[in-house]
C-alpha cells in the first residue's frame, strides 16, 4: 500500500477539524448584486459609440444614454402585453360576431331566395293552370257549339224526315181515299137507287121525284 494512501485518513480528519473552527458571526443577508452598466470602472468603456449602439439596439439604455429600469420596463412591458392580449380578443370577437352577422345575411339571403323561388314557382304553377282551364273551357265551347250545331243537324234532319213521313201519309191518304171513292162507284147503280126510292115512296103513300146523277 502506497505512503499516499496512508496519509489521506488524516488530511481529511485535519478538514474536518477546520470545518468545525470556522464560525460567522453575520446575520444571513442575500448576496449584492452586481451590476455592471453602474460600474463606475466601466464607464468609459460603456461610453463609447460602439458600445452604446448596441446596448440601445438591446434595449439596455434610451437614445440619450440613460439606464432602462427593467424593473419598471417590466411592469409596462406586462401592461403592453395584458393591451394586446385585450386587443386580440376584441378582436377575436369581433371577427366572430362578423362571421355570425355574415353567415344570418346569407341565411337569410338563401331564404329569400328560396322564398322567391317558391312564389316564381307557385305561380307559374297558377299560371300554366289558368292557361289550362282556358284550353279546357275553350275545348268545352267548341264541344258545346258543336254540339249544338250537330243537334241542330239532326233536327233539321228530323223534320225533313217528318215532313217525308207526312208527305207519304198524306199520299197514302189520298190513295186510300181514291180507292175508296173508286170502290163506291162500282158498288153504287142508279136504278136500283131509283128502285128504292120509288118503293119507299109507295109505302109511304106519295112520291119521290128522282133525278139521275147524270141529268
Amino acid at each position: 500500500m502506497s505512503s499516499r494512501g496512508r496519509t489521506q485518513p488524516k488530511e481529511k480528519h485535519k478538514v474536518e477539524e477546520r470545518e468545525r473552527g470556522f464560525e460567522v458571526r453575520s446575520a444571513p443577508a442575500p448576496l449584492p448584486r452586481y451590476d455592471a452598466l453602474r460600474d463606475t470602472n466601466l464607464r468609459q468603456y460603456f461610453e463609447s459609440k460602439t458600445v452604446q449602439k448596441y446596448l440601445q439596439k438591446m434595449g439596455w439604455v434610451d437614445k440619450e444614454g440613460k439606464i432602462v429600469d427593467l424593473d419598471k420596463f417590466r411592469g409596462k412591458l406586462n401592461i403592453i402585453e395584458q393591451e394586446f392580449k385585450y386587443a386580440e380578443k376584441t378582436e377575436f370577437w369581433r371577427l366572430k360576431e362578423e362571421e355570425e352577422m355574415r353567415r344570418t345575411h346569407q341565411a337569410r339571403r338563401e331564404r329569400a331566395l328560396e322564398e322567391a323561388k317558391k312564389l316564381e314557382r307557385a305561380n307559374r304553377i297558377r299560371e300554366e293552370n289558368r292557361i289550362r282551364r282556358g284550353i279546357i273551357s275553350a275545348v268545352k265551347n267548341q264541344s258545346s257549339h258543336e254540339l249544338k250545331k250537330l243537334t241542330h243537324d239532326i233536327g233539321k234532319t228530323k223534320v225533313v224526315e217528318s215532313g217525308k213521313d207526312e208527305q207519304e201519309k198524306e199520299g197514302r191518304r189520298e190513295q186510300e181515299q181514291e180507292k175508296e171513292k173508286e170502290g163506291y162507284d162500282e158498288d153504287f147503280s142508279p136504278e136500283e137507287d131509283v128502285h128504292e126510292d120509288t118503293e119507299e115512296a109507295d109505302e109511304a103513300g106519295g112520291f119521290f121525284v128522282t133525278q139521275h146523277p147524270g141529268d
